[in-house]
């Protein structure tokens, strides 16, 4: 009976010691480094399309990867942690790509056509029975000039 309980006590033991190294690993993990990073290029209404009418080919392609968008600014506005978020037009009423800048954005208006430099973090649905699209989000955006 002592060996059993030995047993399930270094069994658990493992266990947290597994995931004790894992999540260090994890939080120490570097940032990807998106302004140096090699980038993929697509245009703000190709990449909402695809999102929209192919989500899992849209995921596989942009999802977690650094893009290069380039639209139409329809708004810029500013969140509670004080980043400016650009908004590019899509060609969708309500529709946009989201972006979150971590670099400045001075000097942008709207209507200005710009290329910003983020990474990809997904299309989140809108409402359908509300006739409310989603919005494809991109974070850690730079802008390029």
């Amino acid at each position: 009976m002592a060996t059993k309980k030995s047993r399930i006590l270094f069994l658990l033991a493992v266990i947290i010691c597994i995931a004790a190294v894992a999540g260090y690993l994890l939080w120490n993990k570097p940032h990807k480094n998106v302004k140096g990073a090699a980038a993929v290029e697509v245009a703000a209404p190709a990449l909402y399309k695809l999102f929209v009418t192919d989500s899992l080919k849209a995921k596989n392609l942009y999802t977690d990867k650094i893009l290069l968008v380039s639209g139409r600014v329809e708004k810029i506005s500013v969140n509670q942690q004080s980043q400016n978020i650009i908004l590019l037009n899509t060609g969708v009423e309500g529709g946009y790509i989201n972006c979150t800048m971590e670099g400045k954005a001075d000097g942008i208006q709207e209507r200005d056509s710009i290329s910003i430099k983020g990474i990809c973090s997904g299309y989140i649905s809108g409402d359908a029975d509300m006739g409310l699209p989603g919005d494809v989000f991109v974070t850690r955006g730079y802008l390029l000039k």
